[in-house]
């Protein structure tokens, strides 16, 4: 028998034939549903790193076309592009100081008011004054930036239209070198190589899943498969304890299965002595096999590996 297989069932048979049964049937089930959960991932990989791969459609224009031509048609897309994006933060800045023209205009002709209604011989007067100008200042500063933003919009407004016209008689001239426009497909490199990596950490956590079934398959012991009551009585009394471990923080967890489900999980207190009876990996990270086949981290900082 596998020494591996054994010792799980052994360390599962501790609390009972019974106990093993059931966590073996949830432990398939555990593993049954990572890997189809895995497997999932990769069809879904695999299918966005094959569109990824057909490109997308992009219409330019081809033929006997210079690369000097091509680079200022190139560069007139990118102009107008850019000058579209300034354009639009030019309208975002207008709508702002048009905003707080109200807002302003409310606070200054408050000020004013309160200067009316104060005689000059009022103590405060002076302060009340001091408060008119400095919202009369901040409306007349919020209105030079909305000439400003104005002005901006226009200018911004302007450049669009001189590299859209002159995209069009960049490519009106494109066309007497016998260019044509065209339509093909183009791929994104920089996303392709992205999707490829996305695909190869989905097919290695199939793989691990895959590795973690086989980890934990318990045999039933109902029946009359060669894995009866009295096999598991005897496996039991072979089971041998590693070590034990002293929980350390508030809040550690063991598990059904190594995936780690929440579903099942229980929380062990701090201070429990714990016996392991394997020490398993996922990954770079460790956990023991403890009683019921349940794993819990081997994390210095939650446990203690004690004697």
């Amino acid at each position: 028998m596998n020494k591996a297989l054994m010792t799980a069932m052994a360390a599962g048979a501790i609390l009972g034939v019974g106990v093993v049964t059931t966590r073996g049937t949830q432990a398939h089930a555990d593993a049954k549903s990572d890997i189809q959960a895995a497997q999932n991932k990769v069809n879904a990989a695999k299918a966005k790193f094959d569109k990824l791969s057909k490109g997308t459609k992009v219409t330019e224009v081809q033929g006997g076309i210079p690369a000097d031509l091509q680079k200022q048609i190139t560069d007139a897309q990118n102009n107008i592009v850019n000058s579209q994006n300034s354009l639009a933060s030019a309208k975002k800045d207008l709508q702002y100081y048009l905003d707080q023209k109200e807002v302003l205009q409310k606070q200054l002709d408050a000020a004013n008011a309160k200067v009316n209604a104060t005689s000059d011989n009022d103590p405060s007067y002076q302060q009340v004054l001091t408060d008119f100008y400095t919202a009369q200042y901040a409306s007349q500063d919020n209105d030079a930036q909305i000439a400003n933003a104005q002005g901006w919009n226009k200018a911004c407004g302007k450049y669009v239209q001189y590299y859209t016209d002159q995209l069009k008689a960049l490519q009106d001239k494109a066309k007497s070198y016998g260019g044509k426009t065209v339509t093909v497909k183009k791929v994104d490199q920089a996303t392709l190589a992205a999707a490829k990596k996305e695909y190869q950490a989905a097919v290695k956590e199939l793989k691990d899943a895959k590795a973690g079934k086989a980890n934990w398959k318990i045999p039933a012991t109902s029946g009359h498969n060669k894995y009866t009551r009295k096999t598991a009585k005897k496996v039991v009394k072979k089971a041998k304890q590693l070590f034990k471990i002293d929980v350390k923080a508030n809040k550690v967890y063991s598990y059904k299965t190594i995936a780690l489900h929440k579903s099942g999980r229980k929380l062990e207190k701090k201070g429990t002595k714990i016996p392991v009876y394997k020490i398993v990996k996922k990954g770079h990270k460790g956990f023991y096999l403890i009683k019921g086949n349940r794993v819990i981290t081997a994390n210095k900082h939650d446990v203690m590996k004690i004697k």
